[in-house]
């Protein structure tokens, strides 16, 4: 107990360490709180105290814009309302899915009726001017496109970019956002090197088109089927409530729709995506086009990441796990120079972060308004580890504590660390019928969104390799890596492979997957970041196998972070065929693979693990 003659002493320092501590609390930004007191906070998905929803609503107005060669691109103009008037940034949204469309005689858009996590009236309210524009051959528009992402389509991004920044309510600064194809569309108008587009949010966007339309060099069908269906009677401004199509709104000045209907003509020359695809079976494939000879460099950002770096350009990748581009979305953040940084989610296409307009919010008042909000002092990527159910900031991607763990085959079915001690396989007949699901990572895609069931029956019609229950949680962060070593008594097959977590009563939770048409397996060098095991599946690349000869195919499978909980397992499960998604052809008889285990032709996967 301190003495009464102490006690003056302890006043003193009590009041001293006061005066230290409180100017460091009101300097503090992130973690003061939002009851009122004053503080600001920036972190993802939370925000306040630099900047306030200033505008209660908007006005909206549509014109045609001429375009650099003298097409005209429909646009509609939203402007916050009810806060000061002043000129303020744009930011532009190109899409081909109708900037608005009219439904029973009223006016629909994504800004009028947002679907959910869609940022738009939270951006209009802090002072920014929301401009959407129908690219050429769509909505409104007029124009043809050959195919997709063509270059004239490229060349209008500037146009809009200009003719925006000469308007009196733009202050001279501009952004983008959207996903998808609203995605592609930003890397693309980001080539143009217009100094006046300042930062882009891509949210689920492809790098390299052939990975995607033919991954691991199989059809991906039933994406590229349905949606070219779907475009196609967009483009036509058709009336198709089962696709949730409906014809595009009309500018102001097009008071009886001739100018619609004029548009709409012009559409009936566009190019079809199936025809385009079928033509391009090879990465090195090339078609005739209005620009020459055509192949995926050229709709393909990643034939333009040079001008994209050059740009300057600041971007915020956005992805999920489920997404058919989550490798992507993490490609460009590893391989572009641009500061830039990431947040992957457990999404599919058609999902997203719950606090995504906020997100925006925070992005473009640091880089449209220059407001020092502190996100770009965060580390670069922000994740979200299923199983775990808890997101994470990390500096690198793969994660610098990854340890690569193999779990090998055993002949009996069994997935396991330890190499087996004796050289064995397994036969598996291809099953016709298999399939990983009707409503998956492929299908949301092209907007329907993803619901993988329990895959235990489908399991029945595969090959497995299942580890014991695991004795404790194992986190698999990263792109696991399969090394099958396998002879097939043909001279081709298609490989599928899935990642699954198994519960304790035998559910079989879909985690990722792989594919890779056999007589495409040879490797190179990947061209970009991270260094993953790349096919270039050219068509000089085409290697038949010989029967029963012993071959290694190396398939990555699609990003992950997963925490496989004590007490579950983990399941490899292979596949000749994808029945909904992919096709495969038939042989008949079909085909046998063998799948070797143990000795020097030891199949296993490559587990990115994190201790």
């Amino acid at each position: 107990m301190l003495r009464g003659r102490h006690r003056p002493l302890l006043v003193l320092a009590l009041l001293a360490t006061i005066m230290i501590i409180l100017p460091l609390i009101a300097g503090c930004s992130t973690s003061d709180s939002e009851d009122g007191g004053g503080g600001k906070v920036s972190a993802p998905g939370e925000y306040s105290g630099y900047s306030e929803p200033l505008y209660t609503g908007y006005e909206t107005t549509s014109q045609y814009v001429t375009s650099f060669d003298g097409t005209k691109i429909a646009v509609d103009v939203y402007r916050p309302t009810g806060g000061p008037d002043e000129p303020m940034p744009a930011v532009l949204v190109m899409t081909p899915y109708h900037r608005a469309s009219v439904m029973d005689g009223e006016i629909i858009s994504e800004v009028s009726e947002p679907p959910p996590i869609e940022p738009y009236q939270t951006i209009l309210s802090y002072g920014y001017v929301v401009v959407f524009a129908d690219v050429r051959g769509t909505g409104a528009s007029y124009g043809t496109r050959f195919a997709i992402f063509d270059p004239p389509e490229v060349q209008d991004g500037n146009s809009l970019v200009e003719w925006i920044v000469e308007q009196p309510w733009c202050d001279g600064n501009v952004g983008m956002v959207g996903d998808s194809y609203r995605a592609f569309m930003q890397f693309f108008n980001a080539t143009n090197m217009n100094p006046n587009l300042k930062c882009i949010i891509p949210r689920y966007c492809g790098m390299d088109l052939y990975d995607f339309v033919y991954p691991g060099g199989i059809v991906n069908f039933n994406f590229i089927e349905v949606y070219d269906v779907g475009l196609q009677a967009l483009n036509m401004n058709e009336t198709k409530p089962a696709l949730d199509v409906y014809p595009s709104k009309p500018v102001d000045s097009d008071t009886d729709g001739s100018m619609l209907a004029e548009a709409t003509q012009e559409h009936a020359a566009n190019g079809s995506l199936v025809e385009v695809a079928e033509q391009l079976p090879f990465r090195d494939s090339l078609m005739e086009s209005p620009w020459g000879a055509l192949g995926y460099p050229v709709p393909s950002p990643s034939g333009h990441l040079q001008e994209i770096e050059d740009s300057g350009v600041v971007v915020y990748n956005m992805g999920g796990w489920l997404d058919g581009w989550g490798k992507d979305t993490l490609t460009f953040q590893e391989t572009l120079s641009n500061p830039s940084k990431l947040l992957m989610g457990d999404y599919d296409h058609t999902q997203g972060f719950e606090n995504f307009d906020i997100e925006c919010v925070r992005f473009f008042d640091r880089y449209l308004k220059g407001i020092d909000n502190g996100i770009d002092e965060e580390a670069p990527i922000y994740i979200y580890t299923t199983g775990r159910e808890e997101w994470r900031f990390v500096d690198t991607w793969p994660l610098s504590d990854q340890a690569d763990t193999p779990y090998y085959f055993e002949a009996d079915g069994v997935l396991s660390t330890d190499m087996p001690a004796a050289e064995g396989s397994d036969e598996y007949t291809v099953d016709y019928t298999t399939s990983s699901g009707l409503d998956t990572r492929w299908t949301a895609v092209a907007g329907y969104a993803s619901d993988y069931k329990d895959r235990a029956d489908e399991d029945e019609k595969c090959l497995t390799y299942t580890t014991p229950p695991l004795d404790s949680d194992v986190e698999v962060t990263g792109h696991p890596i399969l090394h099958l070593y396998t002879s097939v008594n043909s001279t081709d097959g298609d490989f599928f492979v899935y990642l699954e977590d198994i519960d304790e009563n035998g559910y079989a939770q879909y985690k990722t997957e792989g594919e890779l048409r056999a007589s495409l397996r040879s490797l190179g060098e990947r061209p970009w970041l991270p260094d993953l095991p790349y096919h270039p599946s050219n068509q000089a690349d085409v290697q038949p196998l010989a029967p029963g000869e012993v071959v290694e195919l190396v398939i990555d499978l699609y990003p992950i972070s997963h925490l496989f909980k004590q007490g579950h397992s983990m399941r490899v499960s292979l596949a000749g065929a994808d029945r909904h998604n992919f096709r495969t052809p038939k042989q008949d008889p079909p085909p046998t693979y063998t799948i070797y285990t143990g000795g020097e032709n030891a199949s296993y996967i490559d587990m990115p693990v994190i201790p």
